[in-house]
């Protein structure tokens, strides 16, 4: 697996984390982590411009893509879609904007 995630490696990578709202709806709610990717220990950990960092679910390394250019990915050169547990809310850092 590490060899087909040497693509990703210090490339620009947007993390959405979606949370299902409503499913009978299709209502969600998405939130971008915009940064680069480095594998570290078989890991892929995305290290955003304010310091936060986030390392995938290893249930998510199938599902990274290219970007299809959508505005909300905004320079990324790949992204990954995490899906929430409803247990967790996401919480908007000033600045940042929630896409439903």
């Amino acid at each position: 697996m590490s060899s087909a995630l040497d693509r990703i490696e210090g490339r620009k990578f947007c993390v959405v984390f979606m949370k299902v709202l409503d499913l009978a709806t299709e209502k969600v709610q998405l939130q971008c982590l915009h940064g680069r990717a480095s594998i570290e220990n078989r890991k892929v950990v995305v290290y955003g411009e304010g310091g936060a960092s986030f390392t995938l679910p290893s249930t998510c390394l199938n599902k990274i893509l290219p970007s299809d250019g959508s505005p909300m990915l905004k320079d990324a050169e790949y992204y990954c879609i995490v899906r929430l547990d409803d247990g967790i809310d996401l919480v908007s850092p000033q600045g940042e904007d929630f896409f439903q």
